[in-house]
């Protein structure tokens, strides 16, 4: 077709409209973005958020498995805050753990010069057990603001004052807490109600076995809860009688006046396989009537000690600072801890 002057007007009077419906849809598209994005949006923003941490109290709940009441600030600690970081760290297993997290927070404290505090769901646990522990809570610096460069979870990353350190759960540090041994042992004091209960078991003993004095040995045996942790951490079983009489008759044979005093999570497996044919042998611990303070307060008025595994035994071990005999499981913090202490030595 011959393209002439008239056709040339009518062919693009039908491409006008065409491109009038283009920029109009690209319009309404662009309209249509700005609503979603100004109107819809925020409906997703007021989803539950993690709680935002401004100050040091919200911190302290996020360390602690269970809930925490608002905290009451003393007075003498109502002006002050840290200048720079701080130590802490979060709250994981009993008595044993919590023993090793606060005493990892104490060494890292004292290595680096920051401020150490601990939350309180750790400093009610052990303040039920010990006196004057020397970390405050740290819901007495909960009105202070959380602000620092960084965290890190490990010491060996700190390079400056303003990083705050906050230690992992379960923290164990056995290399840096007992370069001060002597004075760990110090931090943990026990209350006067449990050094007295101890003491009349030592009494006890020594009125029964009718000697005026007696070398002691704390036993921890632990069964209940670690049978299905062995094996699947370790691939390896319970500590079986054999190992506990082992050691039992090693001190025997080191001293003639010795008496064997047991704390255990099964009391009765203790009385029906290490009490056979022997009267210097006491199970200590009562189901449901002792508590792991007072069994723990035991092992630590002995002179020496036995344990398998768990950091319970282990602090009983080190608080007691006598030779300690101990189950051979690799790759376990006791197995460092006697490689780190005196006397230690590992059967089996």
């Amino acid at each position: 077709m011959l393209l002439t002057k008239g056709n040339y007007e009518v062919l693009h009077g039908m491409k006008r409209p065409n491109q009038n419906i283009l920029v109009l849809s690209i319009f309404l598209a662009i309209c249509i973005m700005v609503f979603i994005h100004i109107f819809l949006f925020p409906l997703y923003d007021t989803m539950p958020k993690k709680k935002e941490i401004k100050f040091l109290g919200d911190f302290e709940q996020s360390l602690c498995t269970t809930n925490l009441k608002p905290a009451k600030v003393p007075l003498s600690w109502k002006h002050h805050c840290p200048k720079d970081g701080i130590v802490t760290v979060a709250q994981g297993g009993r008595l044993g753990n919590q023993m090793w997290e606060y005493a990892s927070t104490w060494a890292v404290a004292r290595r680096t010069g920051l401020e150490p505090y601990i939350p309180r769901c750790i400093y009610k646990v052990l303040d039920e057990v010990f006196d004057d522990l020397s970390i405050p809570p740290l819901s007495y610096v909960s009105h202070c603001p959380a602000k620092w460069d960084s965290v890190i979870k490990s010491p060996e990353f700190w390079s400056y004052t303003n990083q705050s350190i906050l230690l992992p759960r379960f923290a164990v540090l056995p290399d840096l807490v007992l370069t001060w041994a002597d004075d760990i042992r110090h931090e943990f004091r026990f209350k006067r109600r449990l050094i007295e209960a101890s003491q009349k078991v030592l009494v006890t003993a020594r009125q029964l076995l009718n000697r005026t004095t007696l070398v002691y040995v704390g036993i921890h045996v632990r069964r209940t809860d670690y049978r299905d942790y062995l094996w699947r951490t370790h691939r390896m079983f319970l500590a079986d009688a054999h190992f506990f009489i082992e050691a039992m008759n090693y001190f025997r044979k080191k001293f003639s006046n010795v008496a064997f005093l047991i704390v255990s999570d099964d009391p009765g497996w203790c009385q029906q396989n290490l009490l056979k044919g022997h009267s210097d042998v006491f199970v200590v611990s009562k189901g449901g009537v002792t508590s792991p303070g007072q069994d723990l307060a035991v092992m630590a008025a002995c002179n020496h000690s036995i344990i398998d595994y768990g950091t319970f035994g282990v602090w009983g071990a080190i608080l007691a600072s006598g030779e300690t005999i101990l189950y051979n499981i690799t790759r376990h913090s006791s197995i460092r801890v006697s490689e780190l202490l005196p006397n230690w030595h590992v059967m089996y």
